[in-house]
């Protein structure tokens, strides 16, 4: 009898979702949705480096790692002291393992950061690098502070 209850319990969970949760399909349908609508938007304004951090947010929502990045580096280009799209960049460049420009990325964002006074994105950046450092401990030493 038990095993009919928690077989009864899992494929109901599967049918019927915790409130809050949310399928594959329904989550894939929703980014690509969200992609099509920051592409719209850049659309109509092209020189704006916000929508291109927000598209390069619902790229890595998808796993598109290397569309992710391209959208980081082109808000950067529009917008060269934008430090969470540094920050996001050594996320993305850690995720396909190029520690040295991850890094590169992250020191960028420490330093912007710090020149805005945002204290703790600087902590969560120095975090972030000694995890890079325990990753790729040699790429950071040759990488002034």
């Amino acid at each position: 009898m038990i095993t009919c209850l928690t077989f009864f319990w899992v494929t109901s969970t599967i049918v019927n979702p915790m409130p809050g949760e949310i399928n594959f399909n329904d989550f894939r349908q929703f980014k690509i949705s969200e992609i099509e609508d920051q592409i719209k938007l850049i659309q109509e304004d092209p020189l704006d480096a916000v929508e291109y951090f927000n598209l390069g947010l619902a790229y890595m929502g998808m796993g598109r790692h290397r569309q992710e990045i391209n959208s980081y580096l082109e808000a950067i280009r529009l917008d060269s002291s934008y430090a969470n799209a540094h920050f996001n960049l050594a996320m993305a460049y850690d995720l396909l393992k190029d520690g040295k420009v991850a890094i590169s990325h992250a020191r960028k964002a420490e330093f912007l950061y710090g020149k805005k006074r945002k204290h703790r994105q600087v902590r969560k950046v120095r975090r972030y690098l000694n995890i890079l450092d325990e990753k790729y401990g040699a790429y950071r030493n040759n990488y002034p502070h």
